[in-house]
């Protein structure tokens, strides 16, 4: 999987999304990035779509991926 540029990661993100209700916005993904810098949300993307589609909460991931 090539790395994704910060703008495609946080379109990425966002779209991955549970259902099409998308309770976060496209700011949280970015601050998300910015939090986990870009080559670790790059390598970490597969775990967090995952996780998103599966409806986890965004502060649940972030907490985990920060531990």
């Amino acid at each position: 999987m090539s790395p994704l540029t910060f703008e495609e990661l946080v379109a990425y993100f966002f779209y991955a999304q549970n259902d099409s209700e998308h309770p976060y916005e496209r700011i949280d993904f970015v601050r998300l990035i910015q939090d986990l810098g870009l080559d670790n949300a790059n390598a970490l993307r597969h775990t967090i779509v995952q996780q998103l589609a599966g409806g986890r909460r965004l502060q649940v991931i972030q907490a985990e991926l920060a531990a």
